[in-house]
């Protein structure tokens, strides 16, 4: 019985249509317009009876006056950040300084981008379908009157678990660290304990409502190709409204789901995953949960503890 009840499901997933993992195709995406009141309407209309929605309208130069915007979401940004690397060197500063006497409609971009602002991470769209995903993922998009093109600034501050010791994994002698809920923070605990520029962080977004960020990690010349090829074509043919923790991607690309044994492993502790991936492992790392997935699961893994790493 169960032989024909993963036959079926076997044709059922491999007839299931492949997740696209961008959003909306380029091709019917909504250029940002040059006129600024109705990229502000536009962004109103979308977050449409949002109250954490905030827009800061003003102006940027003195001889030359170019009107502006920029649109967050309140609480996942930090605020301080916007204030003093992005409001004020276009505000106060940009008065006192040469970019002033060049600013103009045609190289006011240039300028804001390469010269004003002190951001680490900043890069441009000119689609207003990607602006409004940057915003609800943390960024802050800076719309200018007479540009097609949106500046998105990084600048994540939202309230965030210290890294501790798991309670589901408790050990005498180790490591007390433990993977928190924010994914760059599991991918930099993993990155302190290998230290190599083979560990590699490949990055997708699973889940039609909720967009998680998914990362497939492993170490290049020790994973088995055929492996990693394997883990992205099960992920990119995952179709789901929402991935909320990595147990829904557990259940999605599983061998045996009738197994009275675990088929994919999973760990808090990142000197478990980090031992696990020297073997020749693929670790799955989900946005929103502590609890990292390793494949493939071998069978010794079911009676080992975690001093044993």
């Amino acid at each position: 019985m169960f032989k024909w009840l993963n036959k079926i499901k076997r044709i059922l997933i491999s007839t299931a249509p492949k997740q696209n993992l961008e959003s909306v195709p380029e091709k019917n995406k909504t250029s940002i317009s040059t006129n600024l009141q109705e990229n502000l309407v536009k962004i109103q209309d979308v977050f449409a009876n949002a109250s954490d929605l905030v827009i800061r309208q003003f102006e940027i130069g003195s001889r030359v006056r170019i009107k502006a915007f920029i649109a967050f979401i309140d609480g996942l940004v930090d605020k301080e950040i916007i204030q003093l690397n992005l409001l004020k060197p276009l505000m106060i500063e940009m008065h006192s300084s040469n970019a002033d006497d060049e600013f103009n409609q045609t190289y006011a971009l240039n300028i804001i981008n390469q010269r004003l602002l002190t951001l680490s991470e900043v890069e441009e769209t000119n689609y207003f379908e990607d602006a409004v995903e940057h915003i609800v993922a943390g960024s802050t998009a800076l719309f200018l009157e007479g540009s097609t093109t949106a500046l998105i600034a990084s600048m994540h501050g939202w309230e965030a678990r210290n890294v501790s010791q798991p309670d589901t994994e408790v050990v005498v002698r180790g490591p007390r660290e433990g993977f928190t809920e924010t994914l760059r923070t599991c991918t930099s605990l993993l990155r302190r304990r290998i230290k190599n520029p083979n560990l590699k962080f490949e990055k997708m977004t699973i889940g039609k409502q909720t967009k998680t960020d998914v990362v497939i990690a492993y170490i290049k010349g020790i994973a088995n190709d055929k492996i990693v090829e394997e883990v992205k074509r099960r992920l990119s043919r995952i179709d789901t409204d929402s991935i909320l923790e990595s147990g829904y991607i557990e259940q999605y690309i599983e061998d045996n789901p009738w197994s009275f044994l675990p088929t994919i492993g999973n760990s808090e502790k990142p000197d478990i995953v980090a031992a696990k991936m020297l073997e020749g492992r693929v670790a799955i790392l989900t946005d929103g949960t502590p609890f990292v997935l390793t494949v493939p699961y071998l069978f010794i893994e079911a009676f080992q503890s975690s001093e044993d790493y």
